[in-house]
């Protein structure tokens, strides 16, 4: 049976919205939001707060809760207290979805806020809001500098050369493990798997020594998908990714995602894996490994100090905190995507003034002092060469290593290319994780699985761009 897509409130509401406006006319669904001059400087007064009389206010939209939450809320206070032209008023939305449901909710109205977190899923849906203006405007009217970020961080939110979301909190999957486990089961904690057939292997050895129940904690997670596939050189859509044109269709039917299907298939029919399926809460593949249900499991890096803080108050003394690059297919050329998410400046219903404000702001997080403050309190990777030269960096780096994997993953094995950029992002996801559920769940065969849901992501990706268009 072919399932549908869900497609949560913010997409239908878009889709009305965009709909509404273009009066059912408009382009053939090709080309791209905003037209030549997108990014024109003038449309980014920088300048503004000069004139400002007293402190502007602008609201930032988030979607940080428990420790990145609170460290995101020092470096309001601290920015707000560093100057007298801006204050910034932080409001949590919660998750990323939610936050994106209520912005495009707010498009209906006049309740938008200054500046919106977003995860990089969101850049198509973004452009086609045509709400936004694009960082790349400001860049341009402020003559700002981008050498000294990583290359790989600033493509990922730039599509046709304009860079839409100014880059903030990026993270990319990393290896985590139990060192202890490790030693329990004779394996080396200093040579973790670095292959899908070695996940398998040390899968099997953990297991049969009874150095934990299982071997590997199953996150049913599109992003993993799309992580292997770059790996191996792949884009996951027509267009190069969606960079080069608007999505068109899914593209990742192919050998090495055949490879991520049979790979998780085997660790489940083997006994070698437990399955935390679509993990709503972020966290259930990590307890596992405190748990002693894994030895070990993918994440995000943007974890890494959430899990520190745990480790610290002693529940897990079985627990030795391993973290190592992501393993995937071998023999590939390509590179780990950049996650995470990054600010929108919001230009609906801005004033001058707030525009500049907001500027000023996101630009003043990308400043290598903050970045290295974020980067210690969250795990999140500093995205500034200059933020790992300062000494608090070099010193957090020699008292937890772990917080170095995921840049140095980032610096040496970044894709050479952006992740995916497609409108209805949350379908194609969607129709990834049915198929693995249908695999894992209902013993459907890898391929079958992959081949279904290679034509839902189309099908989703296509009533998109009709509706769009």
């Amino acid at each position: 049976m072919t399932m549908t897509p869900r497609r949560p409130l913010a997409l239908l509401l878009l889709l009305a919205l965009l709909a509404a406006a273009c009066g059912g006319g408009g382009d053939d669904g090709d080309s791209r939001a905003g037209g030549d001059d997108v990014a024109e400087p003038d449309r980014c007064p920088v300048d503004a707060l000069d004139e400002a009389t007293s402190p502007v206010p602008i609201t930032f939209w988030h979607a940080m809760g428990g420790a990145n939450g609170e460290a995101l809320t020092g470096l309001v206070h601290a920015y707000n207290a560093s100057q007298d032209k801006v204050r910034v008023n932080l409001v949590f939305q919660g998750t990323y979805d939610e936050t994106a449901d209520k912005y495009v909710t707010a498009l209906r109205g006049d309740n938008l806020p200054n500046i919106v977190q977003l995860e990089e899923t969101k850049i198509q849906l973004m452009m086609d809001s045509k709400s936004v203006l694009p960082a790349q405007a400001c860049a341009d009217a402020a003559e700002y500098d981008f050498s000294n970020h990583l290359p790989v961080v600033v493509e990922q939110f730039t599509v046709e050369d304009v860079l839409w979301p100014m880059p903030f909190n990026v993270s990319n999957p990393i290896l985590f493990f139990n060192t202890k486990a490790f030693e329990r089961a004779g394996l080396d904690p200093n040579d973790p798997p670095s292959t899908f057939d070695e996940i398998v292997e040390y899968s099997r050895t953990i297991k049969e020594t009874g150095a934990a129940r299982n071997g590997f904690a199953i996150e049913l997670s599109p992003w993993y998908v799309e992580q292997w596939l770059a790996m191996a050189g792949e884009f996951v859509v027509d267009n190069e990714n969606g960079r080069a044109g608007r999505a068109a269709a899914a593209t990742f039917d192919n050998e090495t995602a055949l490879q991520v299907y049979e790979m998780l298939n085997t660790l489940v029919d083997e006994g070698l894996a437990v399955n935390t399926g679509r993990n709503p809460s972020g966290q259930d593949h990590l307890v596992a490994l405190g748990t002693g249900d894994a030895a070990m499991t993918i994440g995000t890096s943007a974890a890494i100090g959430g899990i520190l803080a745990v480790l610290a108050t002693g529940q897990f003394p079985d627990v030795g905190f391993g973290a190592a690059p992501l393993p995937g297919p071998e023999g590939g050329d390509g590179g780990v995507l950049v996650g995470g998410a990054s600010l929108y400046l919001v230009e609906k219903g801005a004033s001058d003034a707030e525009k500049a404000a907001s500027w000023d702001f996101v630009r003043w997080l990308n400043e290598p002092e903050q970045q290295a403050t974020w980067h210690e309190g969250t795990g999140y990777i500093p995205i500034r060469t200059e933020a790992v030269d300062l000494p608090e960096v070099a010193d957090l780096w020699e008292r937890q290593p772990q917080y170095r994997v995921p840049y140095d993953q980032l610096l040496d094995r970044g894709a050479s290319f952006g992740g995916p950029v497609i409108g209805d992002y949350e379908g194609f996801r969607e129709a990834i994780i049915e198929s693995l559920e249908r695999m894992i769940l209902q013993d459907k065969a890898p391929a079958e699985a992959l081949a279904e849901a290679e034509a839902a992501a189309t099908r989703a990706i296509e009533d998109y761009n009709r509706r769009v268009s």
